[in-house]
Formats: C-alpha cells, structure tokens, sequence
C-alpha cells in the first residue's frame, strides 16, 4: 500500500471525478440525494462507469438500489452470501470485506482485475437501475470495525504511517480501480457521524456536496462540516487541536475535498408564508459560505459564481423540492425518480397517487447533475 503526497487543495481534479455527499446532521437526505443523483448520472452519461460507495453502516443506499435485496445483512454463515477470494481467503463483498482484506495485506495491488469484484453491477439485481452503474456495498458491521480501524491508524510504529494509510484505503480504491478505466465516476454516501470511516470518505472525495434542510440546525451544522473538515473558523488556543481531522489531514498531506455544492433539500414551500421563513435561513447560509469564500477560497471548485452585487454567494446552492409520494415510491421499490411518471403504487399494502407535479422534481434534479 503506497503512501501519497498530494497538495492539500489541488488546482485541478485529477483521474475520475469523486463526489462524497455529507452533512454533519442527520435527516438531510443524504442518501436519497446520492442515490437519486448517481442514478439520474448513470442514466444520462451512458458511456462512463458510476460507482456507489456505501460508506454508512446501515447501507440504506445499497439497500434502495438493490431493490431491498440486502446482501450486506444477510449472516455470517449464509451460504448464498457473496464474497471475493483474496490469495485463498474469503472475504465478504462489501465496503468491509475490502477494508478487512486491506488490513490483513491481502488487498488486491493497484491494477489487478480483481478490483471489480468487489462491485456488483446493479442492474443484476435491479433491472430499473442503469447498466453503467456498480455498487461497492455498504454493512452493518462497519460499524463495529471502525474500532478496529482506528486501532490500526494509532500504532506507533518507526517506518510507516498508519494513520494516513488507513485513511487513504478508500482513495487507494478509487485510484487502482480507476487505473483501469478513466471513464469512472464516483459518488460516496455517508454517515453524519464523524467517525474513522467518514473521514475516510472525506479523504478519498475532490468534490464535496452537502445537502440541508432550511432550518437553524442545518446551519449549525454546515458551520461544523466547514470546522470539522477544514479547520474554519479556527481556535488557536482550542485544546487538543493536533488531535482534530483537519490537523491530522494537513499534517499528513491529505487532500480534502473542495466544497462543490450546497443541496437545499426538502425545500418544500413556494410562495406561502412557510417559505418566507425557509428563506431567512438560506440568505444567512449565503452569507456563512460567502465569508467563507472570500477568506478561503481554496476551499471552493470554482472562483467565479458572483452576482453583480459584491459577497453574494450564489451558485454553491441549489434547491430540490421534497419528493413527497414520489419520493416514497422511488426509493421504497428502487426505482430511479426519472424514470417514474403519475400514477398508482403501492408501497407495502397501500396504495399511493403520484402527481403530475413529478415533473418539476424531475427537473430540478436534472439541474443539480448538470451542475456537477
């Protein structure tokens, strides 16, 4: 496993594009919003592969774009289980079974076909999901093996690095399976907890989107990812800082991602009074991530996404209405939201109507793909 040395916020992306989605908050949408635009990604860029890391412990997107087929659950001696064979040792096909291999020195090298197999081809197990798009599976056990994890990225030793080897497995991943192909993109789901296999997630990512709801919490907690993966605002006199994310990364010459995007999900209500209130909180985000901007700009993709008027910070956000129904109904059976129309479902033993106002779902998340 090779060591990297890497500026900490490249000039430009290199190899596959790779879009980690995260908010230090749960209940934003983070999965949804991966799932939905990894999908609507395949399907409008047939001729590039779209890979799903799934690196949540409840493996809730793998579970949607499986259709609720949910490899990763099922036990540890089920024999259908699906695993991948590494110098004569089994492992699980998962994001675990891969970072255990990882750990064990029996991960494939960089290059080697067998990087693929720890991918499923979704289209498989789910006949809806564009062929182009491969899933490296999320599980449960995760969870229990960030301790592990962790563990390995604290020994001390002369010769090595361990910390920064064990928060690169995932980049290691990308860089070798893209190696193959240069006609890869990546999109990583995320756990809003602020664990060892997040901050893997963050470190293997050159574009960070982060979706929110428009409320006071929200807020709080895009002020946290800026201080959580950035160091911004920082505390110079904050104790135990050399133990912070930011810290480490920089001191092991870790490329952070750049913030790409702000996704306002859920953003509900349109010309009602509700909306007024939605939108108090949105100008002050405009307002966060324009200081932001103009004392770290490093810290964006782009340099030129102002108004006329000088500190608005306007292209960093995008709104996407709630899915309502829709939204139920997609990721309830697995079904790509572009590719539902209105009509009847059933969601377990209900019935549910989709209206017509999917179309206007339909294009707003057709604008958010085309910005990325």
């Amino acid at each position: 496993m090779c060591i990297r040395v890497s500026k900490l916020y490249p000039s430009q992306f290199t190899n596959a594009p790779v879009f980690t989605v995260w908010n230090y908050k749960g209940g934003t949408g983070k999965t949804t919003l991966t799932f939905q635009l990894s999908t609507a990604y395949a399907q409008q860029h047939p001729q590039e592969k779209i890979v799903v890391i799934d690196m949540c412990p409840q493996a809730d997107v793998s579970s949607v774009l499986l259709a609720n087929i949910r490899p990763c659950q099922r036990g540890v001696n089920d024999s259908t289980e699906p695993m991948v064979i590494q110098n004569e040792v089994s492992y699980r096909k998962t994001v675990y079974g891969y970072l255990l291999a990882s750990l064990e020195g029996n991960c494939i090298e960089q290059g080697n076909s067998n990087f693929i197999d720890f991918l499923y081809r979704v289209n498989s197990k789910n006949s809806l999901i564009p062929k182009n798009l491969l899933l490296m599976c999320g599980d449960l056990r995760l969870e229990a093996f960030s301790r592990r994890l962790e563990h390995e990225r604290l020994q001390r030793t002369s010769n090595d690095n361990p910390w920064k080897k064990v928060t690169l497995l995932i980049k290691d991943y990308i860089e070798g399976i893209s190696r193959q192909n240069t006609e890869y993109v990546f999109f990583i789901d995320t756990n809003p907890t602020f664990s060892v296999y997040t901050e893997m997630a963050i470190s293997a990512a050159e574009r960070l989107i982060v979706p929110f709801n428009a409320n006071d919490f929200s807020l709080s907690a895009i002020r946290g990812v800026f201080n959580l993966v950035y160091g911004y605002p920082t505390d110079e006199n904050e104790r135990f800082k050399e133990y912070e994310y930011n810290c480490l990364a920089e001191a092991n010459s870790i490329q952070r991602p750049k913030l790409h995007l702000l996704v306002n999900n859920r953003a509900t209500y349109y010309h009602t009074r509700a909306s007024a209130a939605y939108s108090a909180v949105e100008i002050e985000v405009r307002r966060f991530l324009s200081t932001c901007y103009f004392k770290n700009e490093h810290m964006f993709t782009s340099q030129s996404l102002f108004e006329s008027r000088p500190g608005i910070l306007v292209d960093y956000i995008m709104d996407v209405p709630d899915f309502h129904t829709a939204g139920v109904v997609s990721t309830h059976n697995g079904w790509p939201l572009l590719i539902l129309s209105a009509g009847t479902y059933s969601v377990f033993d209900k019935k549910v109507q989709v209206n017509n106002i999917i179309d206007k779902y339909k294009t707003d998340l057709r604008k958010v793909v085309q910005r990325l």
